[in-house]
């Protein structure tokens, strides 16, 4: 109820102000909402956001910019319904969810529920797919399962992500941040034509900042005599430093070759390091029950901002891309093909356990990651009713994933190998059936292959050196195909109103469970795919000359099959299963997902603009079985299932908002004034399946503002901007166990001046 009001409050103001915009007769002066053009949907002809039968949200380069987003993770907070929050443990890991579909966790060998597409390229693995914004032109977050045009592990929904491209003329910008916690950036690019046909860009970044958290300068350390079995570093007697700081560099050259009217070839190259920290794992006591790192004599220090760990670990991530493109227009549409080759190499070290005790330790990780897309696609039109798009892609990667685990009275590793290739098949069309109609139907199969090489952790030496290669460790694999469709109709009321509905289906990949804990649980952790059918209806309208943009979709999907560690029956056995249930990997639940998405833009004048976004997800169980749900140890098949109906998704909050205002002002002197504030908005959320109290992030709001000044008659902008303005504390992920109670994220109030100049 106290949500359901929420949402009506929020609605209400929005009204209000477009009511008020609406009276103000002397506002003669004004802009239309600018028309934003999507380019996730692959089609010859431009499809305007507002045609499109899908809730989709674009963020332009100019906002980015505004907003000092530096990931996606920014970019989330101005998405309904989008969490996009980074890994807890793992520099550059992203765990997204879109409408409560999503992935909490960083074992390797499950898919994301999120698809994220970087230059038309899907990223298959985790590591670095928390894509930084430095030179993007556009990035497009699409809600709800995209199973037809973006392929399978979209059934969440999908960020597509575009760099900018050479124009072919010459120009330059040079762009120079400085900040609070040492905050030092600077970007510059340059373009321009090497002849008539072709014509370049190369773009580097380098950011560098403190950490936010000051380490092994807090907390008070009192061990108890035998209690601990190895040693520890005493309150600030161990390395110091900040948490989580960052060195990242990123080069991103490109050649855009035109060799005849009709093709275009674009050829993109990446080049990133990243060395900054590891994550802020902050200890804290927990009222519930004392956890090890207390019983053993620690206290942490009451400053959220000081953590105190013994391990100060590192991150070393190293990638290189390698894009092709070409476009080749006929005269009925456009013949495309993206062909890519991605390496990754990720060694980490992180202290898990946030404190001066070896209880749970990541040293030493050592992670590759090998992969290679391909597609071809035609995108045409045969007449003024007909537009359509058909193809084919092509995924293949290897992975290496050697990970360690020091428990203080056990230092040991493990190694899980995968191999995994997939092919799929896809059209779409779009039928007017009359002037004011439009039907949309589609399908995509696909078709994929998996093998992976499991070797437990213990069974492997510390440098991995003893498991690696088809001879170590337990063999499985799978093969998985499914064929997803889609069907839409849309309806123009007017020349401003569309509304639309819209039947989807999408599927998460098979998996295997690369972090079990016995053989067994390994062979028989093997779930088949996820399935979602999500049915939408929407409104989409811009009002008033032009001046209101008013969006409404409501959305319901069905979840089936979802892949939950849970106990299953098992063949009694005092080595391998002696109370009769043992823990796997399985397709133990289903769901219904339910909510809302509204999204407003009101051109008050032609210099104030406010913009809006609202998302509620009702996101709870139908079945859970096989989950110990009810309070009481041990599992009982009658009280446990029932109680795992009360349980909400974790890392899911039910309500999500953002506002943000601007404001434009020229000055006499010549020179501009541009104004922005903003307020995102998250509900409290839970961080485990089992909704534990003492570590629910409650909600919070994030206050920003910027000012910039532009010089008369010059390409020279000053901007000033702050973030999280009222210092509002709050956590992205906490964990609870019988070590340690931990919470990571969170980011305290910074401020910065940025400097951009640009020459043509």
């Amino acid at each position: 109820m106290k949500n359901f009001l929420l949402n009506i409050i929020f609605l209400s103001a929005i009204l209000n102000v477009n009511s008020f915009a609406l009276s103000q007769d002397d506002l003669d002066q004004f802009s239309a909402i600018e028309e934003i053009v999507v380019t996730s949907q692959k089609r010859a002809n431009a499809i305007a956001a507002q045609d499109l039968p899908a809730s989709v949200t674009a963020i332009s380069e100019d906002l980015i910019i505004k907003s000092d987003s530096l990931d996606l993770t920014d970019i989330g907070r101005m998405v309904p319904n989008a969490t996009l929050h980074p890994s807890a443990t793992f520099a550059g890991t992203p765990n997204f969810l879109i409408r409560g579909i999503g992935v909490s966790g960083t074992t390797r060998s499950l898919d994301p529920t999120v698809g994220i597409i970087a230059d038309g390229v899907y990223l298959g693995f985790p590591v670095g797919a928390n894509l930084d914004m430095f030179d993007r032109e556009s990035v497009e977050v699409l809600r709800g399962p995209q199973g037809t045009i973006l392929g399978r592990n979209v059934t969440g929904g999908a960020i597509v992500v575009r760099s900018k491209r050479p124009s072919g003329d010459f120009g330059a910008k040079i762009d120079l941040t400085i900040g609070d916690y040492n905050r030092k950036d600077i970007s510059a690019s340059i373009e321009g034509p090497f002849s008539d046909k072709v014509s370049g860009k190369i773009a580097f970044m380098s950011r560098e900042r403190d950490g936010y958290w000051k380490d092994n300068n807090g907390g008070t350390m009192i061990p108890e005599a035998g209690a601990i079995a190895r040693g520890y570093d005493e309150t600030g007697k161990g390395d110091s430093g900040t948490k989580p700081d960052v060195d990242l560099t990123i080069v991103r050259p490109m050649l855009l070759i035109k060799p005849s009217e009709n093709l275009e070839i674009t050829l993109i190259a990446e080049f990133l390091s990243d060395k900054s920290g590891t994550a802020n794992s902050r200890n804290f006591v927990n009222s519930d029950a004392l956890r090890r790192t207390q019983l053993y004599g620690y206290t942490p220090p009451e400053d959220i901002y000081e953590i105190n760990h013994n391990l100060m670990g590192g991150n070393d991530l190293e990638i290189e891309t390698f894009i092709g493109e070409f476009n080749l227009k006929t005269d009925n549409g456009i013949l495309t093909g993206i062909a890519s080759h991605r390496e990754l190499t990720y060694d980490s070290s992180t202290d898990f356990d946030g404190s001066p005790i070896t209880l749970f330790h990541f040293p030493d990780n050592h992670e590759e990651q090998e992969q290679k897309t391909f597609e071809l696609r035609y995108a045409g039109s045969n007449s003024e009713k007909i537009d359509y798009v058909i193809g084919l892609s092509y995924f293949d990667q290897e992975m290496f994933v050697g990970e360690r685990r020091d428990f203080g009275v056990a230092d040991i590793s493990g190694v899980t190998e995968l191999s995994h290739e997939s092919i799929g098949i896809f059209a779409e069309l779009d039928y007017l059936l009359t002037d004011k109609t439009k039907l949309t139907f589609g399908a995509r199969w696909t078709e994929e292959s998996k093998d992976v090489i499991f070797n437990a952790i213990g069974s492997c030496e510390l440098d991995f050196s003893s498991c690696s290669g088809p001879s170590s460790g337990l063999s499985r694999g799978g093969e998985y195909s499914d064929t997803t469709p889609k069907l839409a109709i849309t309806h123009a009321l007017n020349d401003d109103i569309n509304i639309y509905a819209s039947y989807t289906q999408g599927f998460r990949s098979g998996s295997f469970d690369a972090r079990a804990r016995t053989i067994d649980s390994f062979l028989n952790s093997q779930p088949g795919p996820e399935e979602v059918t999500s049915i939408e209806l929407g409104f989409k309208s811009i009002l008033n000359d032009g001046r209101l943009l008013f969006n409404v979709a409501i959305f319901q999907a069905d979840y089936q099959d979802i892949q939950k560690l849970a106990l299953e029956d098992c063949v009694v056995d005092l080595t391998a299963c002696p109370t009769g249930r043992v823990q796997r990997l399985i397709n133990a639940a289903e769901a219904t997902i339910e909510g809302i998405e509204i999204e407003t833009r009101i051109n008050v004048t032609d210099q104030f603009t406010i913009q809006g976004s609202l998302g509620y997800t009702d996101a709870s169980f139908d079945k859970f079985l096989g989950f110990d749900a009810d309070g009481t140890p041990g599992y009982d098949p009658i009280t446990d299932p029932a109680a795992a109906k009360a349980l909400k998704f974790e890392r899911v909050p039910e309500l999500t908002y953002s506002i943000m205002a601007n404001y434009y002002q020229p000055l006499a002197n010549g020179a501009e004034l541009d104004m922005r504030i903003s307020y995102s908005y998250t509900d409290d959320f839970t961080n485990n399946a089992t909704m534990t109290k003492s570590i629910i992030t409650d909600s919070y709001g994030l206050l920003d503002a910027s000012i910039s000044y532009t010089f008369s008659q010059s390409n020279l902008k000053l901007t000033l901007f702050g973030k999280n303005l009222t210092d509002e504390e709050y956590h992205d992920f906490a964990l609870d166990n019988v070590l340690t109670s931990v919470k990571w994220g969170g980011v305290p109030d910074t401020y910065g001046l940025r400097l951009t100049y640009s020459f043509e």
